[in-house]
Parts: structure tokens; C-alpha cells; sequence
């Protein structure tokens, strides 16, 4: 039998091949991709029926999930949600340089994206809500971390440095992070993608108890062309709502 943390991680992996595919799948195909036996694929989805987080098509064998599923989620994707000065400063910040506007705020050593407003340009900053990006050598992980003191960013540091390949130095995390205290913001060029750039400001908000990031990201060499405007845009549009 498996375990339940196997169970778990079983129920999270045929959602997110639900999410993958989009239409509706037999249980071969599932346990295929769960690479389980078709007793225990069977038993999981039985048990993910009676719950109504998915239906099984009996004509068709097939199994979907339902909108029942879809119904405990949604509520975080509501922009409604979001106090108003955070969809003000995005809506200009877009407005007045076309470039892709991200909010994240902060998940253990990570960065989640949970707003993205897409840039204009045909060539721009691809992103997504739900993506995490790290909070080492970003902008936006760089702006958080200048909230922080330098004991509570070591520390954070010696705890990733044990599990997370190729990060940076506590020497060069801090020298950045004294940079974006200094100027109130954090500028990071190929932070995330080589190529690409973003500058990030903290913003006053909080949404659920957790401190907000705002970003402007584009392309490299258009950012560094940029970059004087972009720095005072951001910081004029954030500071003005703090005032």
C-alpha cells in the first residue's frame, strides 16, 4: 500500500496532468504517468470520485476533474482580491512602459509570481502566475531580502546552501542587498534568464500578511537602455502610494 505522503503526492501529480493535457483521461493513462500500479492508480482515483474533485465518464471510462475542484482555487486567481493601490501602480507602471509587470512575494527561498500584466512588445519578459523564481541574485529576491537584516539573510543562506546548486555567495547577496537598500530599489540584469532584466521595488501593501514585490522586466538590452526611466518610474509610482 502506499504510503500517505505518497498517496499525496500521487493526487498533486494527476491534477497537474490534468492541467497538462486538458481532456479527460483513462486510468492506464494516469497510472502510466504516475508510474503505479493500476490497483493503487484505480484506488486513488475511486477515492478523488467519492470526494467530487473529479468524475468518471462510465460510457467512456475517462476520468476529468470537476468544476467542484476548480471552485477551491479560484479565489486566489481574483484580481478583486488585491488591495487597489497594487492593480493602480501595475496599470500604470504597463501603461507608461509597456514592459511585463510582475507582483511576487515571498514562499520559503523562493519567489512566487501571483500578478503578471504582459508587456506590449513583441519580444519581452515571459511570465506566469504561479512561477517561483529564486530569491538569490534576483531583482525581486533582492528587493524582499532588503527588508530583512543581514543575520536573518545568513541565515536563510546557510539553510539553502545546503540544498540549492550553484548559489550565490553570502559576500555577493549581501553587497547586492546593501546596493538596493542604498537605492531604495534593485536592479539585476540576467537574473533569472540570461538576456533578460528586471527592477524591483517592495512595495507598502501587504496581501495576506506577506510583503509585496513589484517588477519591471524586459529584455536586457532594452532595460539597461531604459534604465534611469525605468528606476525613477517605478520609484515615483510605488512612493506615491505610500504618501
Amino acid at each position: 500500500m502506499p504510503s500517505i505522503s505518497q498517496s499525496v503526492a500521487r493526487c498533486f501529480a494527476i491534477f497537474g496532468l490534468f492541467a497538462e493535457r486538458q481532456t479527460a483521461l483513462t486510468a492506464a493513462e494516469i497510472a502510466e504517468h504516475l508510474n503505479a500500479p493500476r490497483s493503487s492508480a484505480a484506488a486513488l482515483l475511486k477515492e478523488l470520485v467519492d470526494l467530487r474533485m473529479v468524475s468518471l465518464n462510465r460510457r467512456t471510462l475517462t476520468y476529468f476533474p470537476t468544476l467542484g475542484f476548480a471552485q477551491l482555487s479560484v479565489w486566489l486567481m481574483d484580481p478583486n482580491q488585491f488591495p487597489p493601490s497594487v492593480s493602480e501602480m501595475i496599470e500604470t507602471l504597463q501603461r507608461e512602459c509597456g514592459e511585463t509587470i510582475t507582483v511576487t512575494w515571498p514562499l520559503d527561498s523562493e519567489m512566487e509570481i501571483i500578478v503578471v500584466e504582459k508587456s506590449r512588445y513583441p519580444i519581452s519578459f515571459m511570465a506566469e502566475v504561479g512561477q517561483r523564481i529564486s530569491m538569490w541574485g534576483t531583482a525581486v529576491g533582492t528587493a524582499y531580502l532588503a527588508t530583512l537584516s543581514n543575520a536573518q539573510i545568513r541565515a536563510r543562506w546557510e539553510k539553502d546552501r545546503r540544498r540549492v546548486a550553484g548559489l550565490p555567495t553570502i559576500g555577493g547577496i549581501l553587497q547586492r542587498v546593501a546596493e538596493a537598500r542604498e537605492e531604495k530599489l534593485s536592479v539585476v540584469h540576467s537574473g533569472v534568464f540570461a538576456g533578460a532584466s528586471a527592477i524591483a521595488k517592495i512595495a507598502d501593501s501587504e496581501h495576506k500578511g506577506r510583503p509585496l514585490v513589484i517588477s519591471i522586466a524586459g529584455p536586457e538590452d532594452r532595460l539597461r537602455n531604459h534604465e534611469d526611466e525605468y528606476c525613477g518610474l517605478i520609484s515615483e509610482v510605488i512612493d506615491h502610494h505610500r504618501r
